[in-house]
C-alpha cells in the first residue's frame, strides 16, 4: 500500500511539472514524436546477475514531444531543449524470469551541437516503471536487483541525429537505463544496463527559432532564503551477527521527516549556490534490532528519541520554474555504530516552483555516492527573495 500510495503521489507530480512546464497551449506545429528500439546488455552488478549465462535485453520505446522556440528565457539559455513524455517496455530475453517491466517517463532532450544537417544531442528521463519481478525468497527468486514490482526509471543518453529531409532524423544514441525503489522496498541493488537505441524522430514541422534580438533575457539575481519540511519511508533490514539464523533481509519499515533552511545566491542565470541546515528524525537511527529465537525483534536505541542535525552545502541548477539541487551533507553529532550508516550523506532532487514563493520537491538521499537510503517528498517557502546589488 506504502508502495502504490507513493508512486501514485509521483505520478501526479511529475504530470504537474511537465503540464506546468508548457503554460501556454501545445501548438501543432511545435510537436513531435519519435520511436525507438534498443539491444543492449544487462550489467551485472551483483552475484546473482553475474551467474546468468545471457545478459541480452531488448526495448522499445515511444515518445511525444514538445519543441521550444526561445519563447521563454529559459529556452534560449538552454539552446532550446525538447520536453516531453514517453513510454518504454523491456524484454529480457532469455531472462524473462525477471519481469516484463514497462515505463511512463518525462523527457528532456538538450543540443549540444550542430553541423548543418547533422545534431548532437543528450537526453534525460525519469519515470516509473512497472511489472519487475521482485526478489522473493517464498517462490524462489533470488535476484537482488529489484526488490518491488513498481520502482523508479532512470534513463541517460546521447547520440547523434540527421535529418533526413523536412519531416524525419534518423537518430543513433548510446543510453543507460536504471530501475530501482529508492530503498522503499530491499533487496534493492538496482538493475543498470547500456545499450546503442534507433531512433526515428517525426516533425510535423521544424520549429522556427526566436531572432536574438526579440528575445530580452532577466538578468537580474537574487538571494534567497527557503524553509521546507520534508518526509520519506525506507526498508531496513538486520544485518547483525546473527543474521545467519533469519530470514534473508527480514527488518522494519521506518519514517523519516524533518526541515530544512536554505540560503543560496544566484551567482548566474543558470546557476545558484548556499548553504542548508536541518533537523531530521529518523526512527531507524533511533531503533536497533536483535534476534531472538530465529525472529528479528526492534528496540529503542537511546532512552529519547534523538534528532539529526546537519549542514548541506548545495548546488543549484535553475531550468526555469525547475531546479535541480545537488548536496552533499553531514549529521554533525549523529553517533554510529558498525552497523550504521555513515554521517556523511548525499542527495539530489528536483524541485518545482509554483509560484515564486511555494515549491514542491522530490529527490534521493543517499551515502556512499551510489547507496539510496530514502526517497524524499518535500514542500517548502521561499520566505526571502531579495535583487542582488
Amino acid at each position: 500500500m506504502i508502495l502504490k500510495n507513493f508512486y501514485t503521489y509521483f505520478l501526479v507530480l511529475l504530470s504537474i511539472l511537465c503540464k506546468a512546464q508548457e503554460a501556454d497551449s501545445l501548438k501543432p506545429k511545435l510537436w513531435t514524436a519519435s520511436a525507438n528500439a534498443e539491444y543492449g546488455m544487462v550489467l551485472p552488478t551483483n552475484i546473482h546477475l553475474k551467474s546468468y549465462p545471457h545478459k541480452a535485453f531488448a526495448a522499445y520505446s515511444f515518445e511525444f514531444l514538445k519543441q521550444t522556440n526561445g519563447e521563454k528565457d529559459w529556452e534560449s539559455l538552454y539552446n532550446h531543449p525538447q520536453i516531453g513524455v514517453g513510454f518504454i517496455a523491456f524484454d529480457f530475453l532469455q531472462n524473462r524470469q525477471m519481469g516484463s517491466p514497462f515505463a511512463i517517463y518525462g523527457i528532456y532532450n538538450a543540443k549540444i551541437k550542430q553541423w548543418g544537417s547533422l545534431k548532437w544531442y543528450h537526453n534525460i528521463n525519469l519515470g516509473i516503471s512497472f511489472n519487475s519481478n521482485p526478489f522473493d525468497l517464498d517462490k524462489g527468486y533470488y535476484n537482488t536487483s529489484v526488490g518491488s514490482k513498481t520502482n523508479m526509471f532512470i534513463g541517460l543518453g546521447t547520440g547523434l541525429y540527421y535529418e533526413i529531409g523536412k519531416h524525419f532524423d534518423l537518430g543513433m544514441n548510446l543510453k543507460f537505463n536504471h530501475l530501482s525503489n529508492g530503498s522503499l522496498k530491499i533487496p534493492n541493488k538496482g538493475l543498470n544496463s547500456v545499450t546503442p537505441q534507433l531512433s526515428l524522430v517525426y516533425y510535423p514541422e521544424r520549429v522556427s527559432l526566436k531572432k536574438a534580438d526579440t528575445i530580452t533575457l532577466n538578468k537580474e539575481k537574487y538571494n534567497t532564503l527557503e524553509f521546507s519540511v520534508f518526509a520519506g519511508r525506507k526498508d531496513a533490514f538486520y544485518k547483525g551477527e546473527r543474521r545467519d539464523e533469519v530470514k534473508l533481509y527480514d527488518g522494519f519499515d521506518y519514517s523519516i521527516y524533518g526541515a530544512e533552511a536554505f540560503y543560496l545566491r544566484q551567482y548566474s542565470a543558470k546557476s545558484a549556490y548556499g548553504i542548508g541546515v536541518g533537523i531530521t528524525q529518523d526512527e531507524e537511527y533511533n531503533h536497533s534490532m536483535y534476534v531472538s529465537d530465529s525472529t528479528v525483534y526492534q528496540k529503542k536505541r537511546f532512552s529519547k528519541n534523538q534528532l539529526l542535525f546537519s549542514v548541506i552545502p548545495t548546488y543549484r541548477l535553475m531550468i526555469g520554474n525547475l531546479y535541480v539541487n545537488v548536496g552533499a551533507g553531514y549529521y554533525v553529532l549523529k553517533k554510529t555504530t558498525k552497523y550504521d550508516k555513515t554521517a556523511f550523506f548525499q542527495r539530489i532532487a528536483l524541485q518545482y516552483q509554483f509560484t515564486d514563493r511555494l515549491f514542491a520537491s522530490f529527490g534521493i538521499n543517499a551515502y556512499d555516492f551510489h547507496v539510496a537510503n530514502y526517497l524524499e517528498w518535500k514542500l517548502g517557502y521561499t520566505f526571502s527573495k531579495k535583487v542582488r546589488k
